[in-house]
């Protein structure tokens, strides 16, 4: 190989390790409190009932068949709704397949609560659930804990027990309050240490998430309401502040269910050619066409053939090779095009480095290019 060849070689794999070095976005704290409210509703004696629909927070109270329903960006009422066959609502849980909320009523027993009827109906004897209580989606179960309970209950929705829990020493020695799940995790509160920890469904195995500031009673996922973060909301019994904490992204979605996550469709490629004189290449989908500032340049094998540089995407559509041009007496010809970079990491890393790379390899090889562009998509 020629010693030209090797230098530019060397050239681009350091380079490769300093792109690939750039720094990334850190990931925002597990356990940050994210947003707290005193809601906008009436005083409660004692209230540890939340359900969260995607769109409005649902609070419960102790001896009352009144839903008391909020805004979460920021606890102002969306008014009340009152529930025909209940009399005495504990800890809830939204059941996303349903469009219904799952209740404890008269402190051991769960109802359904149909959403269209305003009725609750089904009920089945438990051990208890009055501030513990989670629709388990995956399987279409209830998890249950009495008030500071020893023990976790898992039932399905017609009331057989499927398995008891002894938690043991696993929340740090003390009685599980709140419950929330999603997808292969099972969150528990211990509300008089402020804690809540991550379990698997086993219940063999679980972490502190992280200590709060409030008692944590009844638990609610929601991955919707802060853009990027999955959160549970909670809430102290004896008033009407609730919080929502940050947990892990991606653990746990709202319904019952494991978080969807953020899903961004892919931007459509405009087939309209940003450069003239070099048809096919696109503009991507942004309005107002192409500017020919915005690109950059990478450098390609003498005639076209082979990227001397490769790209970290593939482009969906690649131009034609432009004929050589020919290059001063005593240099070679080449061309010099510009990758598809994609989105990127936002650190400006790869922006700098394709010009710097096609310089490089220009240097090391003793040639000379001509500089095309392809639009970077953004």
């Amino acid at each position: 190989m020629p010693k030209r060849l090797w230098i530019a070689v060397a050239m681009m794999i350091a380079l490769g390790a300093f792109l690939g070095a750039a720094p990334r976005r850190a990931d925002a704290a597990t356990g940050d409190n994210l947003r707290q409210f005193d809601a906008a509703v009436p005083a409660c004696g004692v209230g540890t009932g939340l359900a969260f629909d995607g769109t409005r927070i649902y609070l419960s109270c102790w001896g009352s068949n009144v839903l008391e329903r909020v805004d979460p960006a920021d606890g102002s009422s969306l008014g009340a709704i009152t529930i025909s066959g209940a009399t005495d609502l504990g800890a809830m849980a939204y059941d996303g397949g349903r469009d219904a909320i799952w209740a404890c009523e008269d402190g051991s027993s769960v109802v359904m609560i149909d959403l269209g009827s305003l009725t609750a109906s089904g009920s089945f004897s438990t051990t208890g659930c009055v501030d513990g209580l989670a629709y388990d989606g995956v399987d279409d179960t209830i998890w249950v804990s009495c008030d500071v309970c020893t023990t976790v209950y898992h039932y399905s929705i017609s009331g057989t027990l499927i398995n008891s829990f002894p938690l043991g020493s696993l929340l740090g020695g003390t009685g599980n309050s709140g419950i929330a799940v999603g997808g292969d995790t099972i969150y528990l509160a211990n509300n008089g240490a402020s804690q809540i920890y991550q379990c698997d469904k086993a219940i063999t195995s679980c972490t502190l998430m992280s200590t709060f500031e409030r008692r944590l009673e009844d638990l609610e996922c929601d991955d919707v309401t802060f853009p990027g973060k999955n959160a549970i909301w909670s809430q102290d019994a004896y008033d009407r502040t609730l919080n929502a904490w940050e947990i892990p992204a991606g653990t746990c979605g709202i319904g019952g269910g494991a978080s969807q996550g953020d899903v961004s469709p892919e931007p459509e490629e405009d087939d309209t050619d940003c450069l003239p004189g070099i048809p096919g290449l696109p503009c991507g989908s942004q309005s107002g066409g192409g500017d020919p500032g915005d690109y950059q340049p990478v450098a390609t094998a003498e005639g076209g053939a082979t990227p001397v540089v490769p790209t970290t995407e593939p482009p969906t559509v690649a131009p034609p090779p432009p004929a050589a041009t020919p290059a001063p007496s005593g240099g070679r010809a080449g061309t010099i095009t510009a990758p598809d970079t994609g989105t990127g990491d936002g650190t400006g890393g790869g922006s700098m480095g394709a010009w710097l790379l096609a310089v490089m390899v220009i240097a090391a090889t003793g040639g000379s290019a001509v500089l095309v562009g392809r639009r970077i998509r953004r």
